[in-house]
């Protein structure tokens, strides 16, 4: 009488076809890991953008987006009593994921009370491009001298 079950060699043949199979999906994976990386990085900074532009409306005073390359960081302040301290709003956006790296042509961007760029307080002027990068993959975000975002 015959005894259910696999035998040893009916195991290490479904674990070698396994381990194949493995080995040809491991570098797709990684390659759609890596693009929704610097997608989801690129989303974040453009909610960072419609954070301050929203924030300038709500409180009537300039806000301004903050873009840290150096430290792969941003973030958006504001005055929000109107006595000159400036508080940051939404947090520090930190976007060192796994050698992800951006460049940007500009590292403040301010929206005046009406929510469109203004050149007051020291912003430079509301155009910027940043570019998210991480190993062949790449997303541009580009920010237009009246604050509009294109992807």
């Amino acid at each position: 009488m015959p005894e259910a079950g696999f035998s040893l060699t009916q195991l290490v043949i479904v674990l070698v076809m396994f381990s194949v199979m493995l080995l040809m999906a491991v570098p797709k994976l990684d390659a759609i890991f890596r693009e929704r990386t610097v997608e989801t990085s690129a989303d974040r900074l453009v909610l960072a953008h419609s954070l301050a532009r929203s924030t300038a409306l709500r409180y009537g005073r300039v806000a301004q987006l903050h873009i840290d390359a150096a430290n792969t960081r941003f973030w958006v302040d504001v005055d929000t009593t109107g006595a000159g301290q400036r508080a940051i709003i939404g947090g520090v956006q930190t976007v060192s994921s796994g050698g992800l790296t951006f460049t940007a042509t500009r590292a403040l961007l301010c929206f005046d009370a009406r929510g469109l760029a203004t050149t007051r307080t020291g912003c430079a002027g509301g155009d910027d491009t940043v570019i998210f990068t991480l190993g062949s993959r790449a997303d541009t975000v580009t920010i237009t001298a009246l604050g509009k975002v294109l992807r």
